[in-house]
């Protein structure tokens, strides 16, 4: 019987043992599970955990013990008992000291319950647990011993119902269920943010006030892991909080706990509150993938589990269903049926003018007059397949295939039309510009692109044995010179980005900056263009570490941006240039020790973005740009010790990441993104001794690489990306004393670093930075003996 069997016919069987007499309990599970030792095991384990997870906030269930209860707790008059439980019991209580009045429920563990160490780790978390202030989490007022000795906690006092109730009364509909679902989720994820794992989400954990507020209860016992010391015989805090049904099922087996428990009782959760139809494929499939009950397969992040419910409610694709382009193509078509229908159209009247054309070549000069209108009719269509309606589909979320689609379509036509020795001019730049656009979408850049990229590399060939010829001979075609030197911006960045090749990366940039300059402020697109040259320049300098080099041309840059006229500068095409340069100065002067001047450049890049996404909130695009630029931010944040306002701009940009990964599996570029800005996130995490979470964070990190690299092919981009993620991983390891790990990860990297060296595509920084310390540190820390602490990094 498999693992995956025995949990779900263990979870169905256990709430049918709950209206079993606990008597006769033993006798039930002997007769149901006959035959099957592996469920009669599981159904033993979980009946044992529900005899401790009896204690909660306004609903604990009556005992046969009749203890008093006590007149007052603290500053706080008891009222009544509200509920009592194995562990102790719930009162309300009235605060009455005269500085103020208010209610509260204060929950009281039974004396003797808990060990003295755990009595210590109750009380420390209370002080973490206060400083959750969110709309949705009951909050933490207080805590303190009876004179008895009992520890005891004052939250939030309720007045409301259970989640499931509530809906059941109120007789919600399940957008409305699914509404409350979202504000758990973004509660959970407000936890998450703050290293708080809650441990025991469960519809009784949710109540619903008389408005419709959600409010999750119960966090008095959450936390980020269990100390790994405690005997597994103890009761522990860990204990207090498990209900089966709910509770993930490496809780029953294991004391270390993650964000990955929450989210599997999340989707329990989501499938009590909304039950699913038959036909609701997708929500199946979002529930499954929740509740997988291998942690590594569920969603990564409680925001990636929102995306991919508002990704189904919205009609876009859903990361869960891990379907090819045919589902992706439904849906987009499911949401935009009358730009499909054009597109149908379109290709129906593309083969039906090609037809008629390839017979009218054969006729009259009537027949031939007709065939070159045909020529004009087909080009029309082709370039609004490549150009038009593929613009209009970029701006729309999980786009990524569709663009290829609509690239490739237009293109076998484009191609064929401007293989024509006498094909006009136009056709010729339109097809090389078709290439370029391709290669982009394939695997250029940092955008959305499928990473493919030595075929992007083989695209842009195309595109240059088209352009060049005509560029050398059109010195005065602004269009012609534009594409051109569009196509050698491209060239840069995968020279940069793909090949580590900084310095042919700058040659390209300063080319193009040349055959741009003369129509740089002639409209938004030449500005663009001439810009994103400066700014190519300068990043040549960035990756050799060559920041007073790179600064003057980011500020060259700037100044530019600065001088266009009002109808040109504050158009989206220049906005974002704009935002990008203000984000390389601040990178610039944070390298240079110029802390002010990099705030205010990253203060300024953020704002630009973040005005832009609200212009397109769905635009893919935008949200990329603002997810980066708040990631550079918190890396200065962090730097300068600013750590709230590191761990607040990175969790912001770690979800805007995660809404693009989560959108579009197949978009290589998110996934890079994503993967930096977690890394960042280990680190900030290793800063606050959350050691666990850190290395989980890295190992997610890594595995990330893994895919982008076989995605990339030999490419040195992705590799170069998976060493600097190890030797940073590595030092997490390090600074939380993992020495072993460390030195396993760091000899990962030397090997990389080694193997680029072998290749000839190490650069001179990479030689002086992470390379160098590949092997200082692999020597120092690790070789000749024991891994020892005293000579590696603080990070």
């Amino acid at each position: 019987m498999d693992e995956l069997y025995v949990e779900r016919a263990a979870i169905a069987l256990f709430e049918e043992m709950l209206a079993v007499d606990p008597d006769a309990r033993e006798s039930w599970i002997e007769k149901r599970s006959e035959g099957r030792p592996a469920l009669r095991a599981r159904l033993i384990a979980m009946r044992d955990a529900d005899r401790v997870a009896s204690l909660r906030t306004g609903g604990a269930s009556e005992s046969l013990e009749q203890e008093a209860d006590p007149e007052r707790i603290g500053a706080y008059r008891i009222v009544e008992r509200i509920g009592r439980g194995g562990m102790g019991s719930v009162y309300r209580g009235e605060r009455e000291t005269g500085d103020f009045a208010h209610v509260a429920a204060i929950k009281v563990i039974k004396p003797g319950l808990m060990s003295e160490a755990l009595v210590e780790r109750f009380q420390r978390e209370r002080q973490t647990l206060a400083q959750l202030t969110h709309p949705n989490i009951a909050q933490l007022y207080d805590g303190g011993a009876t004179d008895a000795g009992s520890p005891y906690i004052v939250m939030e006092y309720v007045d409301g119902l259970p989640l499931l109730q509530f809906a059941e009364e109120r007789n919600l509909s399940r957008k409305a269920r699914l509404a409350l679902f979202l504000d758990i989720c973004s509660a959970v994820a407000f936890a998450h943010r703050n290293l708080v794992v809650h441990r025991d989400l469960t519809p009784s954990n949710v109540l619903v006030t008389k408005s419709g507020t959600v409010k999750l209860i119960d966090f008095g016992i959450a936390k980020p892991a269990d100390d790994q010391e405690a005997p597994v015989d103890a009761v522990s805090i860990g204990s207090l909080s498990l209900t089966p049904g709910f509770a993930a099922p490496e809780r029953m087996t294991s004391a270390r706990v993650s964000t990955a428990a929450d989210i599997y009782s999340l989707g329990m959760v989501l499938q009590r509150l909304v039950s699913p139809k038959p036909n609701d494929v997708e929500l199946r499939a979002i529930i499954g993938r929740a509740t997988a009950l291998d942690p590594s397969k569920r969603y990564l992040t409680v925001d990636a589990l929102r995306a991919d419910i508002d990704a189904w409610q919205s009609k876009h694709p859903v990361a869960a269903m891990r379907a090819g382009g045919g589902y992706r193509l439904a849906k987009y078509v499911a949401r935009h049926r009358p730009t499909a229908i054009a597109v149908s159209l379109i290709l129906l009247a593309l083969i039906s003018a090609l037809t008629v054309a390839l017979i009218a070549n054969a006729r009259t000069e009537r027949a031939l007059a007709e065939a070159e209108r045909r020529f004009q009719q087909t080009r029309g269509i082709a370039k609004a397949m490549l150009f038009d309606a593929y613009d209009e589909v970029s701006k729309a979320p999980g786009s990524t295939a569709a663009r290829v689609m609509l690239a490739r379509q237009g293109l076998t036509y484009l191609d064929a039309l401007a293989a024509d020795p006498d094909a006009p001019l136009d056709v010729k730049l339109e097809a090389g510009r078709g290439f370029k656009r391709l290669a982009t979408v394939i695997g250029g850049g940092q955008g959305s692109q499928l990473g493919k990229l030595a075929d992007a590399e083989t695209l842009l060939d195309r595109a240059e044995k088209i352009l060049a010829p005509i560029a050398a001979h059109s010195s005065g075609n602004r269009d012609v010179v534009i594409a051109y030197a569009d196509l050698l911006l491209e060239r840069s960045g995968t020279n940069l980005y793909n090949n580590n090749a900084p310095e042919k990366a700058r040659a390209l940039a300063i080319e193009a900056q040349r055959l741009a300059k003369s129509f740089a402020t002639q409209t938004p697109e030449t500005a663009r263009i001439y810009a994103t040259a400066i700014q190519a320049e300068g990043d040549s300098h960035g990756w050799s570490d060559d920041y007073a080099g790179a600064l003057p041309i980011y500020q060259k840059g700037a100044a530019f941006l600065n001088g266009l006229p009002p109808r040109i500068a504050n158009t989206a095409d220049v906005l974002s240039p704009r935002s990008a340069i203000l984000r390389l100065l601040g990178e610039a002067h944070h390298k240079l020790k110029h802390a002010e001047e990099a705030r205010r450049a990253l203060d300024a890049a953020v704002a630009i973005n973040q005005r832009l996404v609200a212009s397109a909130p769905e635009d893919p695009r935008l949200l990329r740009k603002l997810a980066i630029s708040e990631w550079y931010r918190a890396v200065v944040h962090r730097t300068n010790k600013r750590d709230e306002a590191a761990r607040q701009s990175v969790a912001s940009a770690a979800q805007h990441a995660a809404i693009l990964a989560g959108r579009d599996p197949r978009d290589a570029g998110s996934l890079s993104l994503y993967a930096a800005i977690i890394d960042l996130q280990s680190q900030i995490l290793a800063d606050h001794k959350s050691f666990a979470d850190s290395y989980a964070k890295g190992d997610q990190v890594l595995a990330i690489h893994e895919r982008l690299i076989a995605l990339g092919g030999n490419a040195v981009g992705p590799r170069r990306a998976r060493a600097t993620a190890l030797m940073t991983t590595g030092a997490n390891h390090y600074n939380g004393r993992d020495y072993a790990g460390a030195c396993k990860l760091w000899r990962m990297a030397k090997a990389s670093y080694l193997e680029m060296e072998r290749s000839g595509q190490l650069t001179g920084s990479d030689r002086a930075g992470w390379g160098k310390n590949a092997m200082s540190f692999t020597r120092d820390s690790c070789d000749g003996g024991a891994p020892r602490a005293g000579v590696g990094p603080e990070v």
